[in-house]
């Protein structure tokens, strides 16, 4: 576990590296350019795990909002499965989260979208 002061830079967009962060206390955002995307503060979050999985750069920068205190775990991603199969159960839950949360907010901009065709087309 680490000590991060706030406004601390783990990672940024396009960085490669297979690091997992794992919140222990504080508040993390996530952000594309200088727009905030999201924002974690649940003991045992974990973020950073999409490019550990497509094995890609980053995809976002990750930054401490407050001070926080974090598990970064570096390693590959089929050894720290092998080594510990719980991390895939909640890499996977994290996952269906994040995409039912995707989903429902997608849902809603498309609606605010077609209401404003419609107005724009009367």
């Amino acid at each position: 576990m680490q000590h991060f002061p706030k406004d601390y830079v783990l990672t940024e967009d396009g960085d490669v590296d297979q690091s997992l962060f794992i919140l222990i206390n504080g508040k993390l955002g996530i952000f594309k350019g200088d727009i905030q995307i999201a924002e974690f503060d649940q003991k045992g979050t974990i973020v950073g795990e999409m490019s550990v999985i497509l094995n890609e750069p980053r995809s976002a920068t990750i930054k401490t909002l407050t001070e926080c205190h974090i598990s970064v775990i570096k390693a590959d991603l089929r050894g720290l499965v092998e080594k510990h199969p719980e991390i895939a159960q909640k890499l996977m839950k994290t996952l269906a989260k994040r995409l039912s949360k995707t989903t429902k907010d997608y849902w809603k901009l498309a609606e605010k979208v077609n209401y404003l065709a419609d107005i724009n087309m009367v």
